[in-house]
């Protein structure tokens, strides 16, 4: 009797397991996608989901044909990290090999800037 009970409540336990709900970003689509190639196969691409994610990058070859021909990528990712703040990654890749690059800062406005000087933005804002 109490064999088919603890079989009873360990189908229920793995049923009740097996309808969890799913997490937002096994839910997530896609709500922008673009790619585009050119006749050398240089590229660009980028794409979007609903849960916050995000990629661009692109692709161009230089010096086509020579010894030293190479690719020079660039992109960037972007996701929401557990706090719920918008992390973002910049690389770059070349014959040089793989970088990447420190975030820039915001100020408070969420406006991103390109290293200039706080007493130099000061002077700029009044």
């Amino acid at each position: 009797m109490y064999k088919i009970y603890y079989v009873f409540v360990v189908c229920f336990l793995i049923l009740l397991a097996d309808a969890a709900p799913l997490d937002k970003d096994s839910e997530a689509r896609i709500i922008h996608n673009e790619y585009t190639i050119d006749e050398v196969g240089n590229y660009r691409y980028s794409f979007e989901t609903s849960n916050g994610i995000s990629r661009e990058e692109s692709g161009s070859f230089f010096n086509v044909g020579q010894p030293n021909q190479h690719v020079l990528i660039i992109g960037r990712y972007s996701y929401i990290n557990t706090d719920g703040k918008k992390e973002m990654v910049e690389y770059s890749a070349d014959e040089n090999g793989y970088s990447i690059y420190a975030p820039k800062p915001e100020i408070s406005m969420g406006v991103e800037y390109g290293g200039v000087p706080g007493a130099v933005l000061a002077t700029l804002l009044g």
